[in-house]
This record gives structure tokens, sequence and C-alpha cells, in this order.
């Protein structure tokens, strides 16, 4: 059989077996066909995941299996810590393989690295990395989120600090030309609210309510809205879960 071929199997097996609730060996056969995913891509010389899915016919497409282990990852080192580790190195490998052109996906990944030391206590990493980021990036609003979120709802072991969370949330609303700023803003009003600040909350809901507002009708052309569940196909053509491209 085909290497790609055992490797497809390999993941279907995860997927069954996480859909049977047996998270721990879903996460270890994932990784497992991770492992021989990347001698495959070093044995064919090929570059990235997005190649990696043209070249081969796939049951699961191969950028949404990474990214569903991602998420898995985390969901099981929630109660098994020492996954927050393998979720890093997995990451690390992920992000080096990824095209130029999976912003999104970078993007989610990095959190997840930097999160992950959180996670496991090392604020300092997760500091460094979400700084580095930014400082290239100043408008990626979900790295603020993502940074500021670690403060503000802590870990098991690490109390919440609603004080650095509203440093992060408050430089991220100072960028100009900040990337999902209502999502910012909507995060920024919690943080307000927990910290007592009701009149800044106040003026960010009106500022959230200009800019989530429906725009003004121009004409009387009914327009048609077709709901796309999360797990079907984008319409964008990516060939990627809607949840995992441009759904919210």
């Amino acid at each position: 059989m085909e290497k790609h071929r055992i490797i497809d199997e390999k993941i279907s097996e995860g997927y069954k077996f996480l859909d049977s609730g047996q998270t721990v060996s879903g996460c270890d056969t994932l990784l497992a066909a991770w492992e021989d995913i990347k001698v495959l891509m070093a044995e064919d010389n090929i570059r990235d995941l997005a190649a990696l899915d043209e070249k081969y016919k796939w049951t699961e497409f191969i950028l949404n299996y990474v990214q569903d282990l991602e998420e898995q990852l985390y969901n099981l080192a929630l109660d098994e810590p020492q996954y927050f580790t393998k979720r890093i190195r997995y990451c690390e490998e992920l992000l080096a393989l990824c095209s130029n052109k999976e912003d999104l996906l970078i993007e989610n990944i990095r959190r997840a690295i930097a999160e992950s030391h959180f996670a496991l206590g090392n604020k300092q990493e997760c500091d460094r990395l979400f700084s580095n980021w930014l400082a290239d990036d100043p408008t990626w609003g979900w790295g603020h989120i993502g940074w500021s979120d670690c403060y503000h709802f802590g870990t098991k072991n690490i109390a919440p600090d609603l004080v650095k969370a509203e440093q992060i949330i408050r430089s991220a609303l100072e960028q100009n030309n900040l990337r999902d700023r209502a999502d910012v803003i909507d995060r920024a009003i919690e943080i307000y609210t927990a910290l007592g600040n009701n009149e800044q909350a106040a003026k960010l809901k009106e500022e959230l309510k200009i800019l989530t507002a429906p725009p003004k009708k121009t004409t009387n052309t009914p327009i048609k809205v077709t709901k796309i569940g999360r797990n079907e196909p984008c319409p964008c053509g990516s060939g990627k879960k809607y949840k995992k491209c441009c759904g919210k």
C-alpha cells in the first residue's frame, strides 16, 4: 500500500477514537500520523502542507486535520498537562510547514504555541512570543486577544491578572487599522466590566454598536442569505472547513 494511504487510514483511525470519546488514543494516533507525514514530505520533497493536500487524495483535508489535532491537544492538555508540551512541539513543526499564504492558520498556530507556554507556567516565554509577533504585525487583533486572554482568564496554576490583560487590550485599541477590531472591543468590554470601569465599558459599547450596525439599505432588492454549516466546505473555494477559513 502507498505510504500516503497508510497515513490516511491512520488519520481516519484517530478520528474514530476521538468520536468514541477516547481522546488520548485519538491524539496519540493523530500525532503518529503526523510523524509519518513529516517523513513523506521529506522523501517526496514536498515544500508545505498545501502542496501535500494537492499531491495526494485524502479522506480528510490535511489542512483540516492539522488544525483539528491542535484543538484536540488543547482539550486533552486541560486534564493531561504534559500534552501542552506535545502541543508546543507539534505546532512549532506545523508552523515550519505552512504555506506563506496560510495567514489565518499561521496566526492560530502562533497563538496555540504562546498560550501553551502560559498554561505550563512559562509566562515569560508567552510574553516574549506575543511581543515579537505583535511588533512585526501590530494590527493582528486576535494576537492581542490571545495574549490578553492568558491574563484575563488565567490557568489552574496562574491567577487572573486583569491589570495586565487591560494593558494588552488597551495597546491593541490604540493601533490604527486594527484587524477584527469589533472582537477586540468585545473582549475589552468584558475586561473593563470586570475591573469595575463601567464608564470605559460604556464608551466601547457605543463604538461596538457603530461598528456592528447593519449597512443602510440602498435598494429595495431583497438580499438572499445562505447559512453555511461550520463543518461544510468554505464557499471561498479554499477547500477547508468554513469554521477554519472564513467562519468566525
